[in-house]
């Protein structure tokens, strides 16, 4: 073999060598990377669930803080017009803690008054609800639903005409049994004949409860979904009512007299109740990466930016009771439901769900301390014990 064939073969060698060691130098690298972004992650989610705990326990603690006095001389100086009850908080607002909690989670307390409570519903409550979704003209269809709920609840397995009993569940795949007592859980309501179709689009979390004491629903707690399902509820009505009840609770059924047409309160009032719950949803939500990462940097610039961002809102805004329609995205939370039992023991823990899903907030929109600054400029105006706006804000 001549010199330029062994130096031809050689320099193949190298140049081979070469690809195979950089190819190595990448797999390395890419693997090294991947190794860092899952070790970040790792220590991101301990992180956050840390922080979520710390942030469980501070919510549970205000919720006992709430039925104490306040010490003498700590009384906020607030407008006689502006004071609300501190238990008017929980009615899914993002809360500011009497305990310091992590910048990375953001905590909502929902008093389950604001739900209707499916286990105290009489049978003509449960027809009205079906009247929403069904409408009054199918009464055949009005009459099954009907009776496939009574079956599910009575003691009985005999079935009511078109109802379902015990032969009916364990003909299905799979099979399973009805209750024949009170429903001990909002899911358990899909299993009944025909209210999974009825219900299909409904978070059904959101909208019903099995705790609490009274059947009716508190407007000053009510989520939007809850009470669209109410008899005499439309979007304008509800706007107006989550909007208004950040500044001023709602304390009687005469204060919807500016807000509610007569033949609309008729409807509605069978599903008033004002008294509150001592069973409570606490909703932990998580911070994105982004937003944490925005916490921890604080640029001057995003800052800048944001306040930039939150003026040009506050400009847009001309009429307080029209708001956006609600986005496909939902938010996400770890959700407990709790009963609080006094300074000397730990709450009941009846439910825990990683992955609830909020009620809509888009009343949240206008910032509370702008809404507290237009009612006090009388564009949200109170007329003696109802509601009023001022100017056009309220058109009827």
């Amino acid at each position: 073999m001549s010199n330029s064939q062994q130096n031809g073969a050689i320099l193949i060698v190298v140049l081979w060598f070469i690809v195979i060691v950089t190819v190595m130098v990448a797999t390395l690298s890419s693997e090294t990377r991947l190794s860092t972004k899952i070790v970040f992650y790792n220590k991101m989610g301990l992180q956050t669930w840390n922080d979520t705990l710390a942030a469980l326990r501070a919510a549970e603690m205000e919720l006992v803080i709430n039925k104490m006095p306040d010490p003498p001389g700590t009384e906020e100086e607030i407008d006689l017009s502006l004071r609300r009850d501190n238990k008017f908080r929980f009615n899914g607002e993002a809360l500011e803690l009497a305990y310091p909690i992590p910048e990375t989670v953001k905590v909502r307390i929902y008093n389950n008054a604001g739900k209707i409570n499916i286990q105290k519903l009489p049978k003509a409550k449960v027809r009205e609800l079906l009247e929403k979704f069904v409408g009054t003209e199918d009464l055949e269809k009005l009459t099954t639903l009907e009776n496939a709920w009574e079956d599910w609840v009575d003691k009985d397995d005999m079935p009511r005409l078109d109802g379902a009993e015990k032969d009916y569940y364990e003909s299905l795949t799979p099979p399973y049994e009805p209750r024949n007592a009170p429903i001990e859980t909002v899911a358990e309501v899909l299993l009944i004949k025909g209210f999974d179709e009825v219900f299909k689009d409904i978070d059904m979390e959101n909208v019903f409860t099995v705790y609490g004491g009274g059947a009716g629903v508190n407007p000053n707690f009510a989520t939007r979904e809850a009470l669209t399902l109410l008899p005499g509820m439309d979007d304008s009505i509800i706007d107006r009512i989550l909007t208004i009840r950040r500044v001023k609770e709602i304390k009687s059924v005469s204060d919807f007299s500016f807000l509610i047409e007569p033949e609309q309160l008729a409807l509605f009032k069978p599903w008033v109740n004002f008294s509150t719950s001592n069973f409570y949803t606490i909703a932990i939500q998580a911070k994105s990466p982004e937003e944490i990462a925005a916490i921890e940097a604080k640029k001057d610039e995003e800052q800048e930016q944001e306040i930039e961002e939150v003026n040009e809102l506050e400009q847009e805004i001309e009429d307080p009771f029209q708001l956006p329609a609600s986005t496909s995205e939902k938010q996400s939370a770890y959700m407990v439901t709790i009963q609080p039992k006094g300074v000397n023991q730990l709450p009941i823990i009846y439910k825990v769900n990683p992955y609830g899903v909020l009620p809509d907030t888009r009343h949240e929109r206008i910032p509370l301390k702008q809404l507290q600054q237009m009612f006090e400029d009388g564009m949200l105006e109170f007329e003696g014990e109802g509601f009023s706006g001022g100017g056009s804000s309220m058109p009827f």
